[in-house]
């Protein structure tokens, strides 16, 4: 530690940068075009700076655009979401100036950056409808056609990102990127469309349903695996599922696990024709936090298993009882299911299509619902259901059950084409009714849909990065200095009082984010 602060002791004598004027590094970079009304801005602290005068304009006008600008603020924060008065198709500027013990300091550069526009004839129609209380904040986010679509409460729409292929799974991931599966491949994108990553294009590699984004920044994917199997006499090529982890960086697979591995193939849906051309059809894969355990929904099973990720092993099965045995409770709790969450208080949410209700063929009298399950011990003992809320139409494919932050379930059906939250009584409080049924050909949109308290929610601030430039580094060290003794940007554990603690966590974090 003394051997690093005498190595940064020593740049600051030789690099001492001008502290009177913004410099650049902004966030979104200058000419960028983002695909939603809602921006987040970042800039450079300015040493000795107590707070920052941000103002936006509209581009292209005949006079000053920030006479009356579109958006100001003065913050202490070197950055800005702005959620409210930008609109698709606007050409935008912007510029920051740092207030230097209350008196202001020159303006920055101006930077501009643009919205996209919505294509003519933009073919998605929604109504969103209100119920007995408030919904959670944020807005929707599911897959539409070749696009990510975002709504807000009022059904307006705030996000629409191009997407590589037709998609089916869609979410948002850390920093601010969207994940989602399309045309047998993962691809990551950010904010602006950009693809900045995306999995092999090979017909042994062909990725359906389902990416997630494991807590140390993997890929989970559902790929389709292929094996000759021998039953009753006669042998087929079966099709089942491998869930493999990527690294993106290096595209190195880090873990392999396919379901003829650890699954008996006396086990499969006896009424479906040709079992063996699609005999699992797993459509979730997903780390748990709580648990660290992979969890994965085996559609043709009626079946969730939690895997052990350090040893493939599998560490229960719940669902469906079938030949070999391997599954011993949650029997007729649910079937063709969707998208398992596990809870706080460890129970099992997910989206129960009821296809298999019974463990027959579903009849007339068919229902799906939203089902929260109690599980008893580890591996569990017994399963029962605590809640549930049926959708007012049988949806026998897709759907997806998740529990918000104020203890609502946002519920996807697809076959309605759309997304109701539901109190923990089951009063409706918010619709989001899709209006044309189909809009492209196939999978129709809301797979599944997640709510996000905004699209910045995951950008995980850097300690120490005091700047904002995702490198803790030179000048990080001088807003620090400028600001010792005192309070501000440089109080980086937020005690009150910039000092030795803030310069410690600073030298620890030297380096990139």
């Amino acid at each position: 530690m003394f051997l690093r602060l005498m190595q940064v002791l020593f740049v600051l004598q030789v690099v001492i940068p001008s502290a009177g004027v913004v410099a650049q590094g902004l966030v979104p970079p200058s000419g960028a075009e983002l695909q939603t009304t809602i921006a987040h801005l970042k800039w450079m602290a300015v040493p000795q700076a107590d707070q920052y005068e941000l103002q936006i304009g509209l581009a292209g006008g005949s006079g000053d655009p920030f006479t009356s600008p579109l958006y100001s603020e003065i913050t202490s924060s070197t950055s800005a979401v702005i959620d409210e008065g930008l609109e698709f198709g606007d050409a935008l500027i912007w510029r920051t100036r740092a207030y230097l013990n209350g008196v202001p300091d020159n303006w920055s550069e101006v930077s501009e950056f643009s919205i996209r526009t919505i294509p003519v004839g933009f073919p998605i129609l929604v109504e969103a409808n209100f119920g007995v209380s408030d919904p959670a904040m944020g807005l929707t986010l599911f897959n539409h056609c070749q696009s990510i679509v975002g709504y807000d409460l009022n059904g307006e729409l705030q996000l629409l990102v191009d997407t590589p292929a037709r998609v089916s799974d869609a979410r948002i991931i850390s920093d601010g990127r969207l994940l989602c599966v399309g045309g047998g491949q993962a691809a990551m994108l950010d904010l602006m469309g950009q693809v900045i990553w995306k999995s092999p294009d090979s017909d042994d590699f062909r990725v359906h349903h389902c990416a997630s984004e494991t807590p140390w920044g993997g890929v989970l994917m559902v790929v389709r695996d292929y094996r000759e199997v021998t039953q009753d006499g006669v042998s087929r090529t079966w099709q089942g599922d491998r869930i493999v982890e990527m690294n993106p960086v290096t595209n190195e697979i880090v873990f392999d696990w396919s379901t003829f591995d650890h699954f008996s193939t006396d086990d499969y849906d006896v009424f479906q024709t040709n079992h063996w051309n699609d005999w699992t059809h797993i459509n979730d894969a997903h780390i748990e936090p709580s648990d660290g355990r992979i969890w994965i929904s085996v559609r043709h099973l009626s079946r969730i298993t939690a895997i052990d990720y350090d040893t493939g092993e599998i560490a229960f099965n719940i669902g469906m009882e079938l030949p070999s045995g391997d599954v011993t409770v949650g029997d007729d709790l649910f079937s063709y299911q969707h998208s398992p969450m596990l809870l706080e208080n460890g129970n099992l949410l997910l989206f129960d299509n009821g296809n298999r209700r019974g463990g027959e063929p579903v009849g007339a009298d068919g229902y799906s619902r939203a089902v929260e399950i109690a599980l008893e011990g580890d591996p569990p003992v017994s399963a029962k259901v605590v809640w549930s809320w049926e959708t007012p139409i049988y949806c026998p494919s897709t759907g997806d059950a998740d529990r918000l932050a104020n203890g609502n379930t946002l519920v996807t059906s697809t076959q309605l084409s759309g997304m109701y939250e539901v109190d923990p009584k089951g009063n409706e409080v918010w619709h989001l009714d899709i209006l044309n049924y189909e809009t492209c050909p196939g999978l129709r949109p809301g797979y599944r849909a997640d709510r996000v308290p905004d699209i910045y929610f995951s950008l995980e601030e850097c300690i120490g990065d005091i700047d904002a430039s995702g490198v803790v580094g030179v000048d990080d060290l001088l807003t620090l200095i400028a600001h010792w003794g005192g309070s501000g940007l440089g109080d980086v554990d937020e005690s009150g009082t910039v000092g030795v603690d803030d310069l410690l966590i600073v030298l620890n974090a030297w380096g990139d984010c």
